[in-house]
């Protein structure tokens, strides 16, 4: 089956992380094409599902009073008078720098439908695009890392399904290996992943399940690296169970894991 070129941007519209030209091209385009609409579709379930994820939380009573007298107490700044205007140059030439071209996450034949954010990771920054960047660039060593992972991962098993986690700045923080034997654990190898702090792990969850509840399905100890299962794999994936669309890590307690995940620090979309 071919793949449209303009999939990866079906789904950045869905997250409103296009450009105003792209949206327009986008929204051209979408009457004519069934693949983009139906990306398009899944990743506005993502985006419907990401906002009763997580209850919400109200501020503090008197946080804005607290906010307004804080600021009232800064000391004034000393008006300068201004400088006097330089002297005229010479016009010059501008060339207009190059749009940094957009990266989105590549999976989007089978779109995570919940995905939980934590308070710090923005909707629109699960897509985020980056700049292109040198090759001894960090965010390109992470990159290569996440390619090397994925490559060893198919090498011993070409079943295995394999997804790069990002950020909330669009960096690969770890990759998850889903085995090609179904009765065989998930494995997650951490790239760059926030730490924990004391007493917390890292906790894997698959997402878009029946229901579009998030599943804890393995906690990874940051002291060891160890990715320990929770449940025992119930079988492959049949019509009337589906596997995960998605996956993401949280940053929890150590001990029993929450229903849901507090702090998210990493999702991905599975590839199709």
């Amino acid at each position: 089956m071919t793949t449209c070129d303009l999939r990866d941007d079906a789904v950045g519209h869905a997250f409103s992380a296009l450009e105003p030209d792209e949206d327009r091209v986008l929204e051209a385009h979408l009457p004519h094409c069934e693949s983009c609409r139906r990306a398009h579709d899944e990743a506005l379930d993502v985006v419907a599902a990401l906002g009763a994820a997580v209850p919400p939380v109200e501020p503090p009573a008197g946080l804005r009073q607290r906010i307004l007298d804080a600021a009232r107490a800064e000391p004034g700044t000393v008006v300068r008078p201004p400088a006097p205007d330089p002297a005229p140059e010479a016009p010059s030439v501008e060339v207009p720098a190059p749009r940094p071209r957009r990266r989105l996450l590549t999976a989007v034949g089978g779109l995570v439908a919940a995905v939980v954010l934590g308070v710090g990771l923005i909707v629109a920054q699960g897509v985020l695009p980056t700049q292109s960047t040198p090759a001894d660039d960090p965010v390109t060593a992470l990159s290569a890392r996440a390619d090397r992972v994925v490559d060893d991962a198919h090498s011993r098993d070409p079943a295995a399904r394999t997804t790069v986690l990002r950020s909330e700045t669009g960096t690969p923080a770890a990759v998850l290996v889903d085995p090609g034997d179904a009765t065989a654990p998930v494995r997650l190898v951490a790239l760059d992943l926030p730490a924990t702090g004391n007493a917390r792990d890292y906790v894997v969850w698959a997402t878009g399940m029946p229901g579009n509840a998030p599943e804890a399905v393995a906690v990874m100890d940051p002291d060891d690296g160890m990715t320990r299962p929770l449940a025992a794999p119930e079988g492959p994936a049949t019509p009337d169970r589906p596997g995960p669309r998605g996956w993401a890590v949280s940053i929890e307690p150590t001990g029993p894991v929450p229903a849901r995940p507090s702090t998210v620090v990493a999702i991905g979309l599975v590839a199709s």
